[in-house]
């Protein structure tokens, strides 16, 4: 039998004063993950949990840029012209789909 997980609830305030706590503290010791684990350890939350905290605070406060974007759009256009690309190849050898069954 699994052992039912027991979240800890948190504040959106305590989140952010946490990921604030990373960044002091990131810069005592000798990685981000580390004070990552520090402070996850006081606040008896898994160090992945507050990882995702971090990333994700980064993430919102960051603004995008017009350089970021034009990188972003650019990226995913190569990405969609070789998906693109496979399903054609994967596809050349079918025949066109007559809805019959065989």
């Amino acid at each position: 039998m699994i052992a039912e997980r027991k979240y800890k609830r948190l504040t959106p305030e305590l989140r952010a004063a946490a990921v604030q706590t990373v960044a002091k503290v990131a810069t005592e010791v000798s990685s981000r993950w580390r004070a990552i684990e520090l402070v996850a350890e006081t606040l008896e939350v898994h160090p992945n949990t507050l990882r995702n905290w971090v990333v994700a605070a980064g993430r919102d406060a960051a603004p995008v840029t017009t350089e970021e974007a034009e990188r972003r759009a650019r990226e995913h256009k190569v990405q969609l012209a070789a998906a693109t690309e496979l399903i054609a190849t994967l596809t050349a050898g079918i025949g066109p789909h007559t809805g019959r069954r065989a």
